[in-house]
């Protein structure tokens, strides 16, 4: 009842404060002036706005062909239910009222063996749930109860096998009293309708573990159709320290019923043979969950709930407000009761022009005097104002976030502020993340349960990796997280291509072209081919023409190096000729002076036969003329 008055709050409903507050609140008044709406507009639209893709991403060195396959064909099965825009209304319809179903179901229209898996936004009114879960993943969720209401064609489309007793049922309309706030019952026509009822419920089921007493690893035995029967006994024999242990794990059960009548209780129907998904097929969309206190219309809430009294005290206001401005054009008057000739037109309203007030003879206008109307206090202006901004402080969005900002701030201050604003709705935002995530891992358990390896192979455009169908890898080996939104896959890779590009990557041109998604990337691919092509051949004879002037100043400086080095040789030869001048001009030198002792020695001798007496005198003579030739040899002024 809570969660329908808040969508009433949000459309704008001006009859529903009788419902809320009683009969005591201005019942009169037909006004709605919805504040509310757009603070529900602005969550919902920056969710629209960032949204995320569901992707896997690798746990193991060895497993990033394996996420590609499943991101592939995630995105495809994605693309195929229109998941993004089920996604965002189911999170706008949990901000409105706290909570919100994302379901998951096969379709066999188009695909009769492996079906298609789509997904519908379920709103609160349609399910019952235990009350007394907290975890988003449901484990400890006892049951959920969901109900729509269908033709009879409708109902044996839905369940064929049951075709022949469906024609013999008759609709018994809403008989039992539940799910009373659902808009079908509305419908005049609901006596040609049946209920269709899915009762899921948890409970425990029998299963079979295989375990590896060396490495101690466990995994559950799901043995495929195409599996021989005996193929356990042939994996024991063959590795005899293999154990197998039986025991209960918890699954979900399904309970469907037309009308009154049980059709079917069972697995879950996202199962198929022995591949069981034993999980809820939904997943919560939550805004705020309380599960501990007692109130049960205090656990689950959204944000319009604290939102309602400011809105309602809002309108009264105005109503006033209103109320005062027209009492200005005609507040009342007093009269003689027979002063004038009809009452009645005291009661006119101008309208912007004036009004007639016809005298009976003989009265004159002063008889009659008017009731000045009061002004309307400017503290009443102000509480407007201030119940309106208690609206923005209530919800958490700011004016930044609404783009009302009237200050004169720069834009890094007015980022921060956005900031700060969005970290009020941050749990918002969070919960959504990890119901995306939630739902991703149940999409992940239905591919490997229901798809076929040739649809997966078809999708892929090659054989899937051989761990696709493997309950072990999606335990062990990859990891479902949201990531960028993209329109498409191949937009997605392209992203992540330039990204990669802008951090100083090595990524090929081609590889970047080949994931854009453009007309004529055929003949853009050739062009660019052709246009590389021509430059490398440019390349090449700048290359030749740089080798040639290369070798041509290689030739060059060799030859100036060898000029350079005659050049030196020759300077060398010079200075070695002068040098040879000068010891040949000491030589000399050193020949006349031996020469000229040797003619003093032959002077000597042709002396020999002269008196002895003489010789003191000759010697001194000979003495005398060496030391004259010596000073003779010698540069002048050494004397």
């Amino acid at each position: 009842m809570q969660g329908a008055i808040d969508k009433r709050f949000k459309v704008g409903d001006s009859t529903l404060y009788s419902a809320a507050y009683g009969q005591n609140y201005q019942q009169y008044q037909k006004f709605f002036f919805n504040l509310v709406r757009r603070h529900g507009n602005m969550i919902s639209g920056f969710q629209r706005k960032n949204r995320k893709s569901t992707i896997t991403v690798p746990n193991q060195a060895d497993t990033d062909q394996l996420t590609d396959d499943y991101n592939k064909v995630i995105r495809f099965c994605e693309d195929r239910d229109n998941f993004q825009e089920y996604f965002s209304q189911s999170f706008e319809n949990g901000a409105d009222v706290g909570i919100n179903w994302l379901w998951m179901y096969m379709d066999y229209t188009n695909d009769p063996v492996s079906g298609d898996i789509f997904t519908d936004s379920v709103a609160y009114n349609n399910v019952l749930w235990d009350q007394n879960f907290h975890k988003m993943d449901l484990t400890d969720c006892q049951g959920i109860w969901r109900r729509r209401w269908v033709s009879k064609n409708a109902a044996m489309s839905l369940l064929p096998g049951y075709a022949s007793e469906i024609k013999k049922m008759k609709p018994s309309g809403a008989k039992d009293g539940r799910f009373p706030l659902q808009a079908e019952l509305q419908n005049l026509q609901l006596s040609n309708l049946f209920t269709y009822d899915e009762y899921y419920y948890r409970t425990t089921r029998r299963a079979k573990f295989i375990h590896d007493t060396y490495t101690g690893e466990s995994v559950m035995w799901e043995p495929d159709d195409d599996d021989p029967d005996n193929l356990l006994e042939i994996i024991l024999a063959s590795q005899p320290w293999l154990k197998v242990i039986d025991k209960d794990i918890p699954t979900v059960k399904l309970c469907l019923s037309i009308g009154d009548h049980v059709v079917y209780h069972g697995q879950n129907l996202l199962s198929n043979g022995s591949k069981i998904v034993d999980s809820y097929p939904c997943v919560p969309h939550l805004c705020y969950h309380e599960p501990d206190i007692l109130s049960y219309s205090g656990r689950i809430m959204g944000y319009i709930r604290n939102l309602r009294d400011a809105q309602f005290l809002y309108n009264m206001r105005k109503v006033i407000e209103l109320q005062l401005l027209q009492s200005q054009v005609n507040a009342g008057w007093i009269f003689p009761v027979d002063a004038v000739v009809d009452q009645k037109a005291f009661r006119q309203n101008s309208g912007g022009e004036a009004f007639l007030i016809p005298l009976k003879s003989g009265r004159l206008p002063n008889e009659i005097q008017r009731i000045e109307p009061s002004a309307i206090p400017q503290s009443l202006l102000e509480l407007s104002r201030s119940l309106a901004d208690d609206i923005t402080k209530i919800s958490g969005v700011n004016e930044e976030l609404l783009g009302m900002a009237d200050d004169d701030k720069s834009g890094i201050l007015s980022m921060l502020r956005q900031s700060a604003g969005l970290v009020t709705l941050q749990n918002i935002f969070d919960k959504s993340d990890t119901t995306q995530r939630l739902y991703g891992k149940l999409r992940l358990q239905t591919i490997r349960c229901n798809m076929t390896k040739g649809k997966i192979a078809a999708i892929l455009g090659h054989e899937p990796d051989p761990r696709f169908f493997l309950s072990s890898s999606q335990k062990f080996d990859v990891a479902v997280e949201e990531g960028n939104y993209s329109t498409t896959q191949r937009q997605m890779e392209l992203q992540q291509y330039l990204h990669f590009k802008q951090l100083g990557i090595p990524i090929a041109d081609k590889t970047i072209l080949r994931a854009a998604f453009i007309t004529n990337k055929k003949q853009a691919i050739e062009e660019m081919e052709e246009q590389g092509q021509q430059q490398a051949q440019m390349n090449q004879m700048q290359a030749q023409q740089q080798a040639e002037l290369d070798k041509s100043k290689s030739m060059a400086n060799m030859a100036k190096a060898r000029s350079d080095l005659a050049k030196e040789k020759e300077l060398m030869a010079s200075a070695a000729e002068k040098y040879s001048q000068i010891d040949e001009n000491i030589a000399n030198a050193q020949h006349k002076t031996i020469q000229a002792d040797l003619d003093i020695v032959k002077n000597l001798v042709e002396l020999e036969d002269m008196d002895m007496r003489n010789i003191r005198n000759n010697l001194e003579v000979a003495d005398l003329i060496k030391n004259i030739t010596v000073n003779q040899q010698s540069p002048k002024g050494d004397l």
